[in-house]
């Protein structure tokens, strides 16, 4: 079977997305909070890019990300993990930050990852791009890694959070 990529509105399609969220991370209330709240909040940020991944009419995955900023959740904890220097390099100039990738279990190692990764970097206006992994993830790491994603430091979310790591990426 074979994916198009495509982007759009994720609103109408939220349930099918929440389901894709559920099954590539195993988390149910994660999947309501982040329906109900994130994605909201971030589809009103600057270059806001939203894309599905599809197998005929069934999301196999999707992607997301914006353009980041001082003052925003994420990209100010990734700057306490960061040295001034890498903050100088990654976060002062315009980013991107992507937010979400997800892809049913059934659908991953099946090139679908890569190609709403390479899809959401080409789509969006800044010359390099950021995001977080979970550190004990070996195989989001290894993805990343072969996709061209360097690890820059670990960075901490708080309390309930997992280790995460932030990674970058030259565009």
């Amino acid at each position: 079977m074979t994916s198009t990529v495509e982007e759009i509105d994720p609103f109408p399609l939220v349930d099918e997305l929440r389901a894709v969220h559920r099954a590539a991370l195993g988390v149910e209330t994660a999947s309501e909070e982040w329906a109900r709240r994130q994605l909201p909040l971030h589809a009103e940020r600057s270059d806001f890019v939203f894309l599905v991944a599809r197998s005929g009419e069934r999301v196999a995955g999707f992607a997301y990300g914006y353009t980041g900023a001082s003052g925003q959740w994420w990209t100010d904890r990734v700057a306490h993990g960061l040295t001034p220097d890498q903050r100088a390099e990654w976060l002062d100039p315009p980013h991107y930050e992507v937010v979400e990738l997800h892809v049913r279990p059934a659908w991953q190692r099946r090139g679908v990852g890569s190609a709403l990764l390479a899809q959401l970097l080409t789509r969006q206006p800044h010359d390099r791009a950021l995001l977080s992994t979970k550190a004990g993830s070996r195989q989001a790491r290894d993805f990343y890694a072969k996709n061209g994603w360097s690890e820059l430091a670990a960075v901490d979310f708080g309390s309930g959070y997992a280790p995460y790591l932030v990674l970058g990426k030259r565009l």
